[in-house]
Protein backbone atom coordinates (compact mmCIF):
# COMPACT_ATOMS: atom_id res chain seq x y z
CA UNK A 1 0.00 0.00 0.00
CA UNK A 2 1.86 3.43 -1.03
CA UNK A 3 1.85 6.55 0.85
CA UNK A 4 -1.64 8.45 -0.09
CA UNK A 5 -1.66 11.00 -3.16
CA UNK A 6 -0.86 14.31 -1.70
CA UNK A 7 -1.26 18.12 -3.22
CA UNK A 8 2.62 17.39 -2.88
CA UNK A 9 2.73 14.46 -5.20
CA UNK A 10 0.45 16.01 -7.67
CA UNK A 11 2.63 19.18 -7.53
CA UNK A 12 5.45 16.85 -8.73
CA UNK A 13 4.21 14.84 -11.16
CA UNK A 14 2.90 17.73 -12.92
CA UNK A 15 6.90 19.65 -12.63
CA UNK A 16 5.78 21.93 -10.54
CA UNK A 17 7.90 21.96 -7.45
CA UNK A 18 11.64 21.31 -7.91
CA UNK A 19 12.29 19.59 -4.06
CA UNK A 20 15.51 20.03 -4.12
CA UNK A 21 15.69 23.85 -4.28
CA UNK A 22 12.96 24.19 -1.56
CA UNK A 23 14.56 21.70 0.33
CA UNK A 24 17.98 23.41 0.43
CA UNK A 25 16.81 26.86 1.55
CA UNK A 26 14.18 25.35 4.63
CA UNK A 27 15.15 22.57 6.04
CA UNK A 28 17.00 24.30 8.55
CA UNK A 29 13.17 25.36 9.71
CA UNK A 30 11.92 21.63 10.30
CA UNK A 31 15.51 21.50 12.49
CA UNK A 32 16.52 19.11 10.39
CA UNK A 33 20.63 19.18 10.59
CA UNK A 34 23.08 19.54 8.10
CA UNK A 35 24.24 15.79 8.46
CA UNK A 36 20.62 14.93 8.00
CA UNK A 37 19.95 16.73 4.98
CA UNK A 38 22.56 15.08 3.12
CA UNK A 39 21.39 11.27 4.11
CA UNK A 40 17.97 13.19 2.84
CA UNK A 41 19.98 14.03 -0.48
CA UNK A 42 21.76 10.64 -0.64
CA UNK A 43 18.48 8.95 -0.26
CA UNK A 44 16.99 10.94 -3.23
CA UNK A 45 19.98 10.26 -5.31
CA UNK A 46 19.68 6.46 -4.89
CA UNK A 47 15.98 6.47 -5.31
CA UNK A 48 16.67 8.38 -8.83
CA UNK A 49 19.01 5.55 -9.94
CA UNK A 50 16.05 2.68 -9.10
CA UNK A 51 17.29 1.73 -5.62
CA UNK A 52 14.71 2.50 -3.41
CA UNK A 53 16.23 0.79 0.06
CA UNK A 54 19.74 1.68 0.06
CA UNK A 55 21.92 0.15 3.04
CA UNK A 56 23.51 2.25 5.65
CA UNK A 57 26.27 0.98 4.27
CA UNK A 58 25.77 2.12 1.03
CA UNK A 59 25.12 5.29 2.58
CA UNK A 60 28.19 5.58 4.03
CA UNK A 61 30.45 4.63 1.06
CA UNK A 62 29.54 8.32 0.29
CA UNK A 63 30.23 10.64 2.97
CA UNK A 64 32.54 10.54 5.81
CA UNK A 65 30.59 8.84 8.54
CA UNK A 66 29.90 5.44 9.23
CA UNK A 67 26.85 3.09 8.63
CA UNK A 68 26.12 3.07 12.08
CA UNK A 69 26.39 6.72 11.99
CA UNK A 70 23.98 6.47 8.77
CA UNK A 71 21.56 4.18 11.07
CA UNK A 72 21.30 6.95 13.82
CA UNK A 73 20.35 9.55 11.88
CA UNK A 74 17.88 7.55 9.51
CA UNK A 75 16.15 6.33 12.68
CA UNK A 76 16.22 9.99 13.79
CA UNK A 77 14.00 11.36 10.88
CA UNK A 78 11.29 8.46 11.05
CA UNK A 79 11.82 9.37 14.69
CA UNK A 80 10.80 12.84 13.63
CA UNK A 81 8.12 11.77 11.18
CA UNK A 82 9.90 13.31 7.98
CA UNK A 83 10.74 9.34 6.73
CA UNK A 84 8.49 6.37 6.37
CA UNK A 85 9.39 2.46 5.35
CA UNK A 86 6.87 0.84 2.95
CA UNK A 87 6.83 -3.11 2.82
CA UNK A 88 5.35 -4.56 0.08
CA UNK A 89 5.30 -8.02 -1.13
CA UNK A 90 6.66 -9.43 -4.83
CA UNK A 91 6.70 -12.67 -5.87
CA UNK A 92 7.02 -14.04 -2.20
CA UNK A 93 9.63 -11.80 -1.32
CA UNK A 94 9.02 -8.91 1.10
CA UNK A 95 10.60 -5.43 -0.41
CA UNK A 96 11.19 -1.88 1.51
CA UNK A 97 10.99 1.59 0.25
CA UNK A 98 12.41 4.79 2.01
CA UNK A 99 9.15 6.84 1.59
CA UNK A 100 9.94 10.55 1.82
CA UNK A 101 6.37 12.41 1.02
CA UNK A 102 6.36 12.89 5.03
CA UNK A 103 9.06 15.19 4.59
CA UNK A 104 7.86 16.79 1.66
CA UNK A 105 4.64 17.52 3.39
CA UNK A 106 6.26 19.06 6.07
CA UNK A 107 8.40 21.39 3.99
CA UNK A 108 5.27 22.75 1.74
CA UNK A 109 3.52 23.42 5.21
CA UNK A 110 6.55 24.97 6.62
CA UNK A 111 6.31 27.19 3.12
CA UNK A 112 2.76 28.31 3.50
CA UNK A 113 3.19 29.05 6.88
CA UNK A 114 6.13 31.64 5.86
CA UNK A 115 3.73 32.98 3.40
CA UNK A 116 0.82 33.58 5.61
CA UNK A 117 3.68 35.08 8.00
CA UNK A 118 4.38 37.64 5.78
CA UNK A 119 0.40 38.07 4.58
CA UNK A 120 -0.31 38.74 8.14
CA UNK A 121 2.71 41.16 8.55
CA UNK A 122 2.04 42.74 4.59
CA UNK A 123 -1.45 43.40 6.30
CA UNK A 124 -0.56 44.57 9.53
CA UNK A 125 2.39 46.84 7.79
CA UNK A 126 -1.22 47.91 5.27
CA UNK A 127 -3.00 48.11 8.60
CA UNK A 128 -1.22 50.66 9.99
CA UNK A 129 -0.37 53.05 7.25
CA UNK A 130 -4.27 53.17 7.30
CA UNK A 131 -4.30 54.14 10.40
CA UNK A 132 -1.97 56.73 9.99
CA UNK A 133 -3.22 58.04 6.86
CA UNK A 134 -7.04 58.28 8.20
CA UNK A 135 -4.97 60.16 11.25
CA UNK A 136 -3.12 62.43 9.24
CA UNK A 137 -6.66 63.45 7.29
CA UNK A 138 -8.48 64.25 10.56
CA UNK A 139 -6.03 65.99 11.94
CA UNK A 140 -5.63 63.96 15.30
CA UNK A 141 -4.83 60.95 17.13
CA UNK A 142 -7.80 58.33 16.67
CA UNK A 143 -9.54 56.86 20.16
CA UNK A 144 -9.32 53.07 20.77
CA UNK A 145 -13.07 53.06 19.34
CA UNK A 146 -12.31 54.86 16.23
CA UNK A 147 -9.53 51.97 15.50
CA UNK A 148 -11.81 49.32 16.38
CA UNK A 149 -14.43 50.70 13.64
CA UNK A 150 -11.65 50.85 11.14
CA UNK A 151 -10.13 47.20 11.94
CA UNK A 152 -14.06 46.16 11.56
CA UNK A 153 -14.02 47.07 7.69
CA UNK A 154 -11.22 45.09 7.08
CA UNK A 155 -11.77 42.39 9.01
CA UNK A 156 -15.61 41.68 9.52
CA UNK A 157 -16.20 43.63 6.02
CA UNK A 158 -13.56 42.04 4.15
CA UNK A 159 -12.66 45.27 2.62
CA UNK A 160 -9.31 45.97 1.05
CA UNK A 161 -7.12 48.82 2.30
CA UNK A 162 -6.81 50.54 -0.83
CA UNK A 163 -10.80 50.42 -1.37
CA UNK A 164 -10.93 52.16 2.20
CA UNK A 165 -8.82 54.61 1.17
CA UNK A 166 -11.01 55.51 -1.69
CA UNK A 167 -14.08 55.72 0.74
CA UNK A 168 -11.78 58.50 2.81
CA UNK A 169 -11.27 60.59 -0.50
CA UNK A 170 -14.76 60.17 -1.22
CA UNK A 171 -15.33 61.69 2.01
CA UNK A 172 -12.72 64.59 1.76
CA UNK A 173 -14.17 65.61 -1.66
CA UNK A 174 -17.71 65.79 -0.38
CA UNK A 175 -16.53 67.32 2.74
CA UNK A 176 -18.23 64.90 5.40
CA UNK A 177 -14.99 63.99 6.89
CA UNK A 178 -16.35 61.68 9.56
CA UNK A 179 -16.06 57.30 9.89
CA UNK A 180 -19.65 57.41 9.86
CA UNK A 181 -20.28 58.75 6.50
CA UNK A 182 -17.18 57.01 5.06
CA UNK A 183 -19.20 53.66 6.76
CA UNK A 184 -22.30 54.62 5.12
CA UNK A 185 -20.25 55.17 1.44
CA UNK A 186 -18.56 50.98 2.43
CA UNK A 187 -21.96 49.92 2.78
CA UNK A 188 -23.32 51.60 -0.24
CA UNK A 189 -20.08 49.76 -2.22
CA UNK A 190 -20.46 46.15 -0.62
CA UNK A 191 -24.29 46.47 -1.62
CA UNK A 192 -23.41 47.28 -5.43
CA UNK A 193 -20.92 44.40 -4.86
CA UNK A 194 -17.77 46.63 -5.46
CA UNK A 195 -14.76 45.02 -3.98
CA UNK A 196 -12.04 46.52 -5.50
CA UNK A 197 -10.71 49.83 -6.18
CA UNK A 198 -11.45 49.15 -9.95
CA UNK A 199 -14.91 48.09 -9.01
CA UNK A 200 -15.57 51.85 -7.27
CA UNK A 201 -13.68 53.43 -10.43
CA UNK A 202 -15.86 51.88 -13.09
CA UNK A 203 -18.73 52.27 -11.34
CA UNK A 204 -18.17 55.91 -10.68
CA UNK A 205 -17.00 56.48 -14.84
CA UNK A 206 -20.47 54.94 -16.09
CA UNK A 207 -22.53 57.02 -13.60
CA UNK A 208 -20.45 59.96 -15.30
CA UNK A 209 -21.27 58.59 -18.70
CA UNK A 210 -24.51 58.74 -18.17
CA UNK A 211 -24.92 61.74 -16.47
CA UNK A 212 -23.31 64.62 -17.90
CA UNK A 213 -24.58 65.91 -21.01
CA UNK A 214 -22.96 65.71 -24.25
CA UNK A 215 -23.68 69.61 -25.40
CA UNK A 216 -20.45 71.41 -25.53
CA UNK A 217 -18.94 73.42 -22.37
CA UNK A 218 -19.35 77.01 -22.69
CA UNK A 219 -16.81 77.49 -20.01
CA UNK A 220 -13.32 75.77 -19.87
CA UNK A 221 -13.14 75.10 -15.98
CA UNK A 222 -16.72 73.53 -15.71
CA UNK A 223 -16.13 70.67 -13.06
CA UNK A 224 -17.90 67.16 -13.94
CA UNK A 225 -20.93 66.24 -10.93
CA UNK A 226 -19.34 65.21 -7.82
CA UNK A 227 -20.38 61.38 -7.22
CA UNK A 228 -22.51 61.36 -4.46
CA UNK A 229 -22.97 57.74 -3.72
CA UNK A 230 -25.27 58.03 -0.70
CA UNK A 231 -27.75 59.87 -3.02
CA UNK A 232 -27.89 57.86 -6.14
CA UNK A 233 -31.23 56.81 -7.63
CA UNK A 234 -31.50 53.30 -8.53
Amino acid sequence: MGYPTSRLEQWMKQGNVIISQLFFTHYRALQISDLEAMIVLHLVSFQAKGIDFPTPSEISERMEISDQQVAQHLQRLMQKGFLLIEKSTNEKMIEETYILYPLWERLIDQLEKIRTDQQDQRLKNETGELFRIFEEEFGRIFTPLEYETISKWLDEDGHPPEVIRQALVEAVLAEKKSLKYIDRILFEWKKKNLKTIQDVQKHAENFHKYTVKTEPVKRPTAKVPFYNWLEERE
